[in-house]
């Protein structure tokens, strides 16, 4: 009878905790329960297997029910990579997540190693970030917590500080990929189907507040099985929950010795390949596709709310311009889509025109060959960074992406935010003259380094665009003869 009862359920053998978690759930007595976790012990003991790092026990109870039971004599134990705060990586075994704290567990006197949280801009207050402020050690003997009191186990995690990274590009194409280098390289979750370790954000976090990032958090639950969680989150509340393998750490290699925050490259070009197919398996965007082509071009173009900003406003006259080509014009906006929708709108597009933004995280959707506009403003695109810093990007796919900057000719095709900059103090600051200098010529007024950033991050950077049909006209042209020049074929890639 027992051997029948057995028989119908499959548990896992490897962990003793797990097996009867497992039989407690599917509803065993406790004499069954007691004398199957037997038998696993036997086995455990006459063929030498261990419990990976730690050592756990089961404490049973009347009615069948069981509670896992950490042995606290094994400590916790780390070992690191990499030089640098931000070319660092380490592995720990054994942590124990409790009450918003990771606790090591060790009878010497250890020093936690000064490794990065993630990868931050400098400005942000995240962005010392260190892991010695959420890791305490603690000896066997003085746990804060009741030696029997462990109520849950992990078998991998990884701890990531800023989750909510400013837009989806920065989600998606920074976070999300230096997350993915970091499981691959140290807890070995390449692909899809092996990526089941839990996120930890040491940062305030919680999945569905996305403050305008619906994608972006699509794309953080597609790196792995479990859902991210910040460590304060409700659901680790009263749980001491033991962590058999823990990564931390982005590991960038980098030519500073330093390895600081302005030597770090945006992605690890060596897992870009690795992060992109594990998205398109994630959200079942098959890679049969139409292959670019000058015969029969598809172009998307994305296009914001206006009041969002960083709209086009003669969008009309654009797809006009482009579909007298002879192309096939497709008008996108992202605001609704899922992240499937869009990764499947990006990968049948040749080529993809967009105003500088966050949409730019799609672009690992799209097919080999394909071709990008980016349009930026006049004065933004001179003011705050070179014209070749997201061709740097591109180059991290090997996909032979071609790569235009469309800049606006003049300064004054921009239409303001009028809200968002007179309720500025900064705008408020200024003299009359040097309003109208904004408003009438797109102009950021005056020479001070600091007046000068905040004119084009805040107010023109999010100025809607009017589009110069000529310019346009040239960089359609460039990025429509770097498409292949055969016919139009279907190619699993």
């Amino acid at each position: 009878m027992l051997c029948v009862a057995i028989s119908r359920i499959s548990c896992p053998a490897a962990s003793l905790y797990r097996a009867s978690y497992c039989l407690r759930h599917n509803m065993l007595s406790t004499w069954q329960t007691l004398f199957f976790v037997w038998t696993l012990t036997h086995v455990a003991q006459t063929t030498s297997r261990h419990i990976t790092h730690s050592r756990i026990s089961v404490q049973l109870h009347a009615g069948g029910s069981s509670e896992p039971k950490h042995d606290s004599a094994v400590p916790s134990s780390h070992q690191c990579a990499g030089r640098g705060h931000y070319g660092l990586s380490c592995t720990f075994y054994n942590l124990v997540l409790w009450q918003k704290q990771f606790y090591y567990i060790s009878t010497e006197d250890i020093s936690i190693p000064e490794v990065r949280e993630g990868w931050h801009m400098w400005w942000h207050p995240y962005g010392k970030a260190m892991l010695p402020e959420h890791i305490t050690v603690v000896h066997p003997s003085s746990l804060p917590w009741a030696s029997d009191s462990y109520t849950m186990y992990l078998d991998q995690a990884l701890i990531y500080n800023w989750l909510d990274q400013a837009n989806m590009y920065h989600v998606m194409m920074e976070t999300g990929n230096f997350i993915y280098a970091t499981a691959c390289k140290l807890l070995g979750a390449c692909t899809h189907a092996t990526s089941h370790y839990q996120i930890l954000s040491t940062g305030y976090f919680h999945y569905g507040e996305d403050d305008g990032l619906p994608a972006g958090h699509e794309s953080l639950k597609c790196l792995s099985s479990k859902l991210p969680r910040w460590i304060g989150d409700a659901h680790w509340d009263d749980k001491v929950v033991m962590i058999g393998k823990t990564a931390v750490g982005i590991g960038v290699q980098c030519e500073d010795p330093k390895c600081e925050w302005d030597s770090v490259p945006f992605m690890q070009r060596n897992y870009t390949s690795g992060h992109r197919q594990l998205m398109l398996d994630c959200l079942g965007v098959i890679e049969v596709i139409a292959v670019p082509s000058q015969q029969e071009t598809h172009v998307t173009i994305v296009q914001r709310r206006l009041t969002s900003g960083r709209a086009v406003l003669n969008m009309l006259e654009v797809q006009e311009a482009i579909e007298g080509t002879g192309a096939d014009v497709h008008i996108m906006s992202l605001e609704g889509k899922t992240l499937k929708q869009q990764a499947e709108a990006l990968a049948s597009s040749h080529i993809y025109i967009l105003i500088h933004g966050a949409a730019m995280a799609l672009y690992m959707f799209l097919p080999k060959h394909a071709a990008i506009i980016e349009m930026q403003h006049y004065y933004a695109h001179s003011a705050s960074f070179p014209a070749n810093l997201y061709q740097r990007t591109v180059a991290m796919y090997d996909l032979d992406y071609h790569h235009e900057v469309y800049v606006s000719p003049r300064a004054q095709d921009i239409s303001l935010q009028q809200e968002r900059v007179l309720s500025d103090t900064v705008y408020q600051n200024l003299t009359t003259e040097q309003q109208l200098l904004l408003w009438e010529q797109g102009v950021c007024p005056g020479n001070e380094d600091d007046l000068i950033t905040h004119c084009v991050t805040k107010w023109i950077f999010t100025a809607n665009m009017i589009v110069d049909l000529d310019e346009l006209q040239r960089v359609y042209l460039n990025s429509w003869q770097s498409l292949p020049t055969g016919s139009l074929l279907t190619s699993s890639q």
